[in-house]
């Protein structure tokens, strides 16, 4: 399939879907966990956004190449400097995925790939929904991960100026946690 097959497919389906290797992944509906830990994310990070940047949740496509067949997907979290109209962005600086089950293979080996593999990107982040964890892979840090744990921990992206606690992402389902 292209990209414009599977936008057709969304319109005509009202349903979500990624397009990987030429094949429609449908996106599933998420836990309220897994959407917590992403707006948790989200709100972290919006009142330190450099000017002109723009942080989205799950409902915006990353366009991952400039051919019709390229990959697409729908990062849980996106940060975007200068943001294109539209549908699609091509150039994001931050990208998040929080681990599903059904995900986990993807987000960390898949996605990490592609995800890493754009010119703009800055960090990428995989959120675990079963404890505070987080692992950040970094350009400025070859793409090696950095493990952030417990309420304490905190995510540095020194590209962005970002610096956020994982007390701060994780604040609504700590309890659930456990932590």
């Amino acid at each position: 399939m292209t990209l414009d097959e599977i936008d057709a497919l969304e319109d005509a389906t009202d349903q979500r879907y990624e397009l990987w290797h030429g094949e429609p992944v449908a996106m599933t509906g998420g836990t309220l966990r897994h959407n917590l830990i992403a707006l948790g994310l989200s709100r972290a990070i919006y009142p330190r956004l450099q000017p002109g940047c723009r942080v989205v949740v799950a409902d915006v496509k990353l366009r991952l190449g400039e051919a019709l067949d390229s990959n697409a997907t729908y990062p849980d979290v996106m940060v975007v400097c200068d943001p294109l109209p539209g549908s699609y962005q091509t150039r994001p600086v931050l990208l998040a995925e929080v681990l599903s089950d059904s995900s986990t293979r993807r987000d960390r080996v898949d996605k990490h790939a592609a995800y890493t593999a754009l010119e703009s990107l800055a960090a990428y982040l995989i959120l675990s929904q079963q404890e505070v964890l987080v692992d950040v892979y970094a350009r400025a840090k070859g793409w090696r991960r950095v493990r952030c744990e417990g309420q304490e921990g905190e995510i540095r992206i020194a590209a962005l100026g970002l610096s956020l606690t994982l007390r701060e992402v994780y604040a609504d389902v700590l309890a659930d946690l456990g932590d």
